[in-house]
């Protein structure tokens, strides 16, 4: 969130807002029809919760099926799409939209680590789905099991995250083989070894260049390269390569503040050129010293 963001919303404390707005969704979905869980935030169970930490934003995993659903309902009071699917991130998991009000809400249709087909892992994590409440309002979240899974998952990819840190030492030997059988059925052990910093585990799987990228850090090229490496078929590394030059307009809508013009677009292309040319460079030394 940008301190624009916050003077934008300023009308009521930030974690009022977020509850209220974590209500608001999940009367829309009930509303509409929708399949959503609640993740994170005020979803998260107390003792999961670091003390004093306060979220910015609503996340909701969404029934793939049902997400045009829920885009028509957040769209009907005012919510405005800022990301896509495609480009959100390198998992292209979920998509953003602001409310001068109520401020963002992150739509994932999948979460990053899960390799079962979406549908299906949506269903799993909904069988044991637990009812919270966040405002007074009866709101869906995973159970306590599908909750620490999603915050190892969700530090795997967050480079220097202590987020799951404070929930996993809260868990015992028996519930921590749990989070583990869980991550088996949604073939998400990658992610997991990575977000509990066994990935070396899996040092030969195809994923692994990727899971190290994200949470650990590194370059661009790094980044681009470890992506080649997990991408599953030909088609989705020709997808990859046509991507690579390609200029993200809704990050740089987000980062200007508007949407950008042909000379914005131009401008950051050339960034995006100059940047490609001396990481390559720089390899080049690496593999000639």
């Amino acid at each position: 969130m940008t301190a624009n963001d916050e003077a934008a919303t300023g009308r009521m404390p930030l974690g009022a807002r977020v509850h209220l707005a974590h209500a608001l969704v999940q009367k829309l979905a009930t509303e509409g029809g929708v399949d959503l869980l609640h993740l994170k935030g005020p979803a998260l169970l107390p003792d999961l919760r670091p003390p004093g930490r306060r979220s910015s934003d609503v996340d909701v995993l969404v029934r793939p099926s049902h997400v045009a659903r829920l885009v028509v309902a957040l769209e009907s009071i005012g919510w405005e799409q800022r990301t896509d699917f495609a480009t959100g991130s390198v998992f292209a998991h979920a998509a953003n939209w602001w409310h001068d009000d109520w401020g963002w809400v992150d739509v994932h249709v999948h979460w990053p680590g899960v390799t079962i087909d979406a549908e299906d892992a949506y269903d799993v994590l909904a069988a044991s789905a637990v009812i919270v409440d966040i405002a007074h309002v009866p709101c869906v979240a995973p159970d306590r099991v599908g909750q620490l899974l999603v915050l190892v998952l969700h530090s795997a990819r967050t480079v220097g995250s202590t987020e799951a840190d404070f929930a996993w030492s809260r868990t015992d030997d028996s519930e921590q083989a749990a989070v583990r059988a869980l991550a088996t059925t949604l073939r998400a052990e990658v992610a997991l070894a990575a977000g509990l910093g066994e990935l070396e585990d899996f040092r030969d799987h195809p994923t692994y260049a990727l899971w190290r990228h994200v949470s650990t850090g590194g370059s661009r090229l790094d980044e681009w390269r470890a992506r080649l490496a997990a991408a599953p078929t030909t088609r989705a590394r020709a997808k990859l390569f046509a991507d690579v030059l390609r200029v993200n307009r809704d990050h740089l809508r987000m980062e200007l503040g508007h949407a950008p013009t042909r000379q914005d677009l131009r401008r950051r292309q050339a960034v995006r050129l100059r940047r490609a040319a001396r990481e390559i460079a720089r390899l080049g030394r690496r593999h000639r010293a």
